[in-house]
């Protein structure tokens, strides 16, 4: 990430579907989205980040059933629980797209009729399995002891007309695209993951289906409804009004720079929906970033399987910000990582308590103890922490500008650590047991220097833990819209800060765990 300004950066999440609660993995997806989307307002790009809720299908429909309820008023309490949990995970999502918005459902419809003007779209008959929870079609190949490979349930046999969509015309464009533009997948493992499945030859697949009626009708042919994987790509550029007489967004901000996903719908995202973009003469995203799975047991956390770690119970037990932390801190990207109660305790205490809260509270408690809590006015600072901080924003954003979200992490909080180390070089207790000027002078040098190490440090924390970080800048007396205002690029420099405010009341921000939690 280059800290030069840039005119605007869009950046997606996969929409989750709507069956059931969210699960800390697909939480997982939304922190490091916003980790991103926060970091470029920091740099002063205009960003707009989009998530929002898959509604359509056959699962939507028999779920619904089950309760005794309408579809609309089934998905209706599930987008409201997922809003809830976004809200309660700080993920400052701009937009919130929903499949069954009609301004979504007509653009669905324009894009097929599209589609199947250009001949991309023909009608035949279709046999095979189907995974009704994970909405996929399978071949006889794909599937373990007869089951789908991603969620162990039974499938069911299909047999109908459907539209297929000529994929296997895109087998040499798309491959040209991800050649010519080598960032387009990322990591790279997952890169030549999709070049070999186009090396294997791609085959067109159904992209309407008969039997369900909870969806998209068809425009050209009233018996058949959307595949809800193809309604489901479309929202990327529904929500930004594609087609529409109010297309400024789409025009503002497509193709879009990142579109986070997990691993399990590479091949939806990497293959097919670059496919029906060309189709219909638009750009492709530049980015498809795709992340490993969040595991607990050794399984992957899935709905369908009832394997989940709750949203709700890890934010009582941690705290949000400890979560974020702990999840782009403890997983490399890309890589599956595992969840347990040991190692969150242990990076709690030692990273969260030990190092960053008893920077912030050692450095206020010795602000209000010798000056009243009134920080001193801008000094010239300690040059080799200056330095330093010069090579770890630096450091930091190049880490994440690579996803290298832990990276970042070791990289700000080894700024951190180096101030804790200067309180005990500098020992600021003894110069102020002098009243002698040089000695006045040294303890507001000192205490300038810890403070502006905590705003510093604070603002680059800030897209991972943000809560936290606004009641440290309330602590110090600081008054910045963190959620607006371009902080690194207006307010990143060593001495920006000039000091001379009144301190905040102090707020132990990470309690220390006594008792190993059970999660």
């Amino acid at each position: 990430m280059a800290e030069e300004k840039k005119d605007r950066f869009y950046i997606t999440t996969a929409i989750p579907y709507m069956n059931a609660k969210l699960h800390l993995g697909q939480v997982y997806e939304f922190i490091l989205a916003d980790v991103m989307a926060r970091y470029h307002r920091l740099l002063g790009e205009d960003t707009y980040f989009l998530t929002g809720s898959d509604e359509h299908g056959q699962k939507i429909f028999k779920s619904a059933a089950a309760k005794g309820v309408t579809q609309k008023e089934y998905v209706d309490d599930m987008v409201a629980d997922m809003k809830r949990i976004l809200k309660l995970y700080c993920i400052s999502n701009d937009a919130f797209i929903r499949t069954t918005d009609e301004a979504h459902e007509q653009t669905v419809r324009n894009i097929y009729s599209k589609m199947f003007e250009n001949g991309d779209v023909y009608k035949n008959a279709y046999e095979g399995w189907y995974c009704v929870p994970c909405e996929t079609f399978l071949m006889d190949g794909q599937l373990v002891d007869g089951k789908c490979p991603q969620c162990s349930r039974e499938v069911e046999l299909v047999k109908e007309d459907n539209y297929f969509f000529k994929l296997s015309n895109y087998e040499a464009r798309l491959l040209k695209y991800i050649e010519d533009n080598p960032d387009f997948i990322i990591p790279e493992t997952r890169r030549n993951e999709v070049i070999g499945l186009l090396k294997q030859g791609l085959k067109d697949f159904s992209i309407s289906r008969t039997t369900v009626k909870w969806g998209v009708q068809i425009p050209f042919d009233s018996s058949q409804y959307s595949y809800v994987w193809v309604d489901a790509l479309i929202n990327y550029i529904s929500a930004l009004g594609y087609g529409s007489k109010n297309d400024e967004l789409f025009v503002k901000y497509w193709p879009a720079d990142q579109q986070h996903i997990g691993k399990d719908i590479l091949k939806f995202h990497a293959v097919i929906w670059p496919a029906l973009l060309m189709s219909i003469g638009v750009t492709p995203p530049k980015q498809v970033i795709i992340h490993g799975w969040i595991m607990k047991g050794g399984e992957k956390l899935s709905k369908s399987k009832g394997i989940t770690l709750d949203p709700d119970e890890m934010a009582d037990e941690y705290g949000v910000d400890a979560i974020r932390y702990f999840f782009t801190r403890e997983i490399s990207f890309g890589n599956d990582g595992s969840f347990t109660a040991e190692a969150m305790q242990k990076r709690y205490n030692a990273e969260l308590s030990n190092d960053y809260g008893n920077l912030v509270s050692r450095t206020l408690a010795m602000i209000e103890k010798y000056r009243d809590g009134v920080i001193p006015p801008k000094t010239e600072g300690d040059a080799n922490l200056k330095k330093l901080w010069n090579e770890t924003r630096k450091s930091a954003l190049k880490s994440i500008h690579g996803f290298g979200y832990g990276d970042c992490l070791v990289t700000i909080w080894n700024f951190i650590n180096a101030a804790n180390k200067y309180i005990e070089d500098s020992r600021p207790w003894e110069a102020a047991k002098s009243a002698a000027p040089e000695d006045v002078k040294k303890l507001d040098n000192i205490l300038y220097s810890l403070a502006e190490c905590i705003r510093l440090s604070t603002i680059l924390v800030y897209p991972f833990m943000p809560s936290a970080a606004m009641k440290v800048f309330e602590q110090l007396g600081i008054k910045k819209d963190m959620d607006t205002e371009p902080l690194i690029a207006e307010y990143g420099n060593w001495g920006d800060f000039e000091g001379n405010t009144k301190t905040g009341k102090r707020e132990i921000l990470f309690p220390r765990i006594e008792n190993e939690k059970a999660l």
